[in-house]
């Protein structure tokens, strides 16, 4: 049976990691792949323990010149971890694959798809929900309120995130799929979030759903690209993904902080990722190491708020 094999580059979001991990193992990711880089928070030491009990695959990616998102990418396909029947997921520690169909996991969606080899999953917003400030608690339970499902303005609102087999594509991109190893679109068998066939016209690019690819009814990415206003400083201080050291001010806060309607949609799998949480954290070494995680970000948005600029976009955000 093929495997869920997801890839993803992170740096600097220790306190969220052990949540998000907890998430994705939730939903039956099979092996979740980590590339991080240039860590100063103690991200890395953190997924070094996961890896050594066996819950992640960890590599240092940190690199000059080199935007970390496709290194990753590249890395990944390179060291082939991921085999041609297996499902690759592209998806970023601020993402949360939502399934709500069946018993809310991977297998269930591609039960209900049953011919799809490349799926793509269209984002929903979710704003700050008014939090100012920090605290060590499950993103998905601090944060519910989102953009409409019909948003289509900013374009970032319908982005997609795809996954898809190995053996079907010859390179990863940020949203979606590259280089076709088949000629034919219908080879694909590209579906939307809906359990609907994806346009053709996709075949020659689009990062984002359209009125006819938009789809949520069986799978939707949770964008928790903000959190609260005092984590949003060390994001802003950490530099975006896929382009480093690129600075994130008021623009994209409010472009992205998107609080419109209530979405618990995600809380059907919360059970099972808390007792995967608390299993996680039963281990002494990796409480301790996400207990630093949290305490390094606290003294890190102290460090920020005591900068004139990072204190002025502070009371910004809180305006």
């Amino acid at each position: 049976m093929s495997k869920f094999v997801s890839v993803t580059p992170m740096k600097n979001e220790g306190p969220f990691i052990v949540e998000w991990v907890a998430h994705n193992l939730a939903i039956g990711v099979d092996e979740i792949t980590i590339f991080s880089n240039d860590c100063t928070d103690g991200s890395d030491a953190l997924l070094d323990r996961l890896d050594a009990m066996g819950k992640v695959r960890h590599f240092d990616n940190t690199a000059r010149n080199a935007a970390p998102q496709r290194r990753a990418y590249r890395r990944f396909l390179k060291m082939k971890l991921a085999a041609d029947d297996d499902w690759v997921i592209p998806i970023d520690a601020d993402e949360f694959i939502n399934i709500k169909t069946g018993d809310n996991t991977l297998r269930a969606l591609c039960d209900a798809i049953p011919q799809a080899r490349t799926i793509s999953m269209t984002w929903r917003l979710f704003g700050n929900a008014g939090v100012q400030d920090y605290a060590d608690g499950f993103l998905t339970d601090q944060f519910r309120m989102a953009a409409p499902e019909d948003t289509r303005r900013p374009p970032q609102a319908w982005g997609l995130k795809t996954m898809f087999h190995r053996g079907l594509w010859g390179h990863i991109g940020v949203h979606r799929p590259k280089r076709p190893t088949v000629e034919a679109f219908a080879d694909l068998h590209w579906y939307n979030g809906s359990g609907d066939l994806m346009p053709e016209r996709y075949l020659k690019g689009s990062w984002r759903s359209g009125p006819d690819s938009l789809g949520y009814d069986l799978v939707q990415i949770n964008h928790y690209a903000l959190k609260s206003c005092e984590s949003y400083l060390v994001k802003k201080a950490r530099g975006r993904a896929h382009h480093d050291g690129e600075a994130l001010g008021l623009e994209y806060w409010t472009t992205m902080n998107h609080n419109d309607v209530e979405d618990r949609s995600i809380d059907a799998i919360r059970p099972a990722k808390s007792a995967i949480y608390d299993e996680l954290l039963s281990d002494p070494e990796l409480r301790r190491l996400h207990d630093a995680c949290c305490e390094r970000h606290r003294e890190m948005i102290t460090e920020l708020k005591a900068e004139a600029d990072f204190d002025a976009l502070l009371e910004r955000l809180v305006g």
